[in-house]
């Protein structure tokens, strides 16, 4: 039963969450089947232990619901069902209630069909201040000033009064911003993604939506005009003057979004940078990095105060090879406390150990080695990855050779690991064993093998471990 639909959806409960669904169940507006608070009473008593398997069995949870009676496959998968759609109207009601602008543009429309205007204007008065004091102006702000606006376009036609009355407008005006909004985002994940991926989106409505953005001014609607920016970056073959200007923009209209997409728009701004570095256009790596600093300093790029794993790793890597080694070990040190707590302790000493590496202090880097537990493959890997480089620089044959047999066993063997993910990594160590027995006579021949084989890490540092080689040990 751990796989069950139900189990998985009360396995994201929290504490509150689980003894307020527990007040759902018992209540006669929602369910007047006794057996079903009788069987919640006890999969609660199991969430408190985590679940146990042991308890769980269909057979145990059957005896626990009906204690008298012959085990019924049928009986039981009934319950069960019953209360998965329980748990899911619960979450239902939740989520609506959460969002006050939803709830209270229906509540405004049952005042409305039932001509109570008394009760109407009170909501709409509220609703109105509520919505005044909302902190953004996104997307999010633009749909609920459109249900508001709509609310009241119905209300004054339940009226049949033959006059203006704005709301009409003000609901047309609003529902344009919000499509607008929206589309251009969709438009922009789109572009964004196809760089990375393949992927045939089809940009439904593009040239429309140029065509209408370009004919006037949106600097006084930020949220619009930022996306346009980013948008015209994303198609442009030059993107450089567009996309300076959405950086502009955004710096100064930050407030205007949510923490969540002011977090997907800095990611905006890091897969550009990245593409163009991959293109060949190493001079923004220095802007890259200074995006990932100004998103952690304003901590845009944290989440429910918690540091991504793969962007520490990014930020680490791309500041050492800058050689902003100083930064690197203040990040370091200060962030590592931000990540998830099971990958915290490996991160900080892969990273540590990293940093030490490019400084060249080779014995500290292999101390931090030596602490890492290998919590996640991919430390397992870039630590076996840097113990053959220090092996092979300081000469430490025996070692080395015994990682080679024995690192190259595990790639080989290893079910687990993808052999995308596996493949670069074999590949280097293949390669850097015959760096390891070859002569000068052989140089041109690796360098030609290393240069043109296709899934590899550390390839310029292998080129750089040939005679007479032009390329850096790092």
């Amino acid at each position: 039963m751990q796989n069950s639909k139900l189990l998985l959806l009360l396995k994201t409960f929290n504490a509150g969450e689980l003894r307020a669904f527990r007040d759902f169940v018992a209540s006669p507006f929602f369910n007047k089947n006794q057996e079903l608070v009788t069987l919640y009473e006890y999969l609660k008593k199991q969430a408190a232990k985590d679940f146990p398997a042991a308890k769980l069995e269909r057979t145990a949870v059957f005896a626990a619901v009906y204690p008298e009676e012959k085990y019924d496959e049928k009986r039981l998968n009934y319950a069960l069902s019953l209360l998965l759609k329980l748990a899911e109207r619960f979450v239902g009601i939740q989520q609506l209630e959460n969002s006050a602008m939803l709830s209270d543009s229906q509540l405004l429309t049952v005042y409305t069909e039932r001509h109570l205007d008394k009760n109407y204007d009170y909501i709409f008065q509220q609703t109105t201040e509520r919505l005044a004091a909302y902190p953004f102006r996104n997307e999010a702000y633009y749909f609920q000033k459109y249900l508001l606006a709509d609310a009241a376009d119905a209300h004054f036609s339940a009226k049949n009064e033959r006059r203006f009355d704005p709301a009409l407008q003000q609901a047309a005006d609003h529902l344009d911003r919000f499509y607008l909004c929206k589309k251009l985002k969709y438009l922009c994940n789109m572009l964004d993604r196809q760089k990375f991926i393949a992927a045939n989106y089809q940009l439904h409505g593009l040239e429309a939506v140029k065509s209408y953005l370009s004919a006037k001014d949106w600097s006084h609607d930020p949220a619009i005009w930022v996306y346009w920016q980013l948008l015209q970056s994303l198609l442009e073959k030059e993107p450089a003057a567009h996309f300076k200007v959405f950086r502009q923009l955004l710096q100064t209209h930050l407030p205007v979004f949510s923490p969540a997409e002011a977090r997907e728009l800095y990611g905006f701004a890091i897969n550009f940078y990245i593409q163009q570095i991959r293109i060949g256009e190493k001079h923004y790596a220095p802007d890259l990095m200074a995006i990932y600093r100004e998103g952690i300093d304003n901590q845009v790029l944290l989440e429910n105060g918690q540091l991504s794993p793969w962007t520490f790793k990014n930020v680490v890597k791309l500041g050492l090879g800058l050689r902003q080694y100083d930064w690197v070990e203040q990040i370091v040190t200060e962030l590592s406390a931000k990540l998830d707590a099971d990958k915290r302790a490996d991160a900080y000493h892969f990273n540590l150990a990293e940093l030490h590496y490019h400084r060249r202090n080779l014995d500290q880097a292999l101390f931090y080695l030596n602490q890492v537990e290998f919590s996640d493959v991919s430390y397992h890997l870039g630590a076996k990855l840097m113990l053959l480089k220090i092996y092979f620089e300081t000469g430490a044959t025996e070692a080395f050779l015994s990682l080679v047999s024995t690192f190259r066993v595990f790639l080989q063997r290893n079910k687990q690991v993808p052999k995308e993910v596996k493949m670069p990594y074999l590949n280097f160590v293949n390669l850097l064993y015959e760096i390891f027995r070859s002569d000068e006579t052989k140089t041109a021949v690796l360098k030609e093998k290393i240069e043109q084989t296709p899934m590899l890490t550390g390839r310029n540092w292998l080129l750089g471990q040939l005679p007479e080689s032009e390329f850096t040990k790092l």
